[in-house]
């Protein structure tokens, strides 16, 4: 199961004790929390982590490159403009003149239409990280050829801000159980509210990006 940037055994491992990590009564929660850490982590950086197959991404035509938000960049698929409604999207042949894994660069070299109209951008891009469980069928994963394994210091993070978070709202977990019992959720903004704590800061300045065009 992907919480994150890790699947949930890492989580167990890492935030409950020996005697609970069997057990599935927090797995709702830990679930929430790692997702909601990744998701505060990649606003922080203005980019996404996760490595996703053909993603897709979007921006106006008047330019001469783009930079994917999922990198490092794999595999560029194809390229697409939208400018008329009832058109839709056409594909761009030969356009792309290189591309940057790195940074996620994809370049074409000069602006293609107006503002108004849509380059789509397809392609593979992003970290991997095992999102299999103990037990589940194939597990471990394989890392895919090309792929770029989730950097440990990265890792690091989650599990820091994840762990913090976790003991802050209710170190023994008996809230969380009582709420779940009551057939209630857990409120978004008990996770929400917890600020980046300093360590997981200095990690992730070296991600952030500060421009997305």
């Amino acid at each position: 199961m992907n919480t994150g940037l890790g699947n949930l055994d890492t989580l167990k491992q890492h935030l409950l004790s020996p005697a609970l990590r069997a057990q599935t009564t927090y797995d709702v929660q830990l679930t929430a929390l790692g997702l909601g850490i990744a998701a505060s982590f990649e606003k922080f950086c203005n980019r996404k982590f996760a490595r996703v197959v053909a993603d897709q991404f979007i921006c106006t035509a008047d330019r001469d490159h783009c930079y994917v938000p999922r990198y490092p960049l794999e595999v560029f698929t194809s390229i697409e403009m939208n400018a008329d409604i009832n058109v839709g999207w056409e594909m761009q042949t030969g356009l792309v003149l290189t591309t940057n894994p790195v940074s996620g660069l994809v370049y074409w070299g000069a602006g293609i239409s107006f503002a108004w109209a849509q380059m789509r951008v397809t392609y593979t891009g992003g970290y991997f990280f095992e999102t299999l469980e103990p037990g589940d069928p194939n597990y471990p994963s394989a890392v895919p050829a090309g792929a770029t394994v989730l950097p440990d210091d990265l890792e690091l993070a989650w599990l820091l801000q994840c762990k913090h978070v976790w003991q802050t709202i209710d170190p023994r977990g008996t809230k969380l159980v009582a709420e779940e019992k009551l057939g209630r959720a857990v409120p978004q903004q008990v996770f929400g509210d917890m600020d980046l704590i300093p360590e997981v800061i200095n990690i992730l300045l070296s991600y952030r990006r500060m421009v997305m065009l």
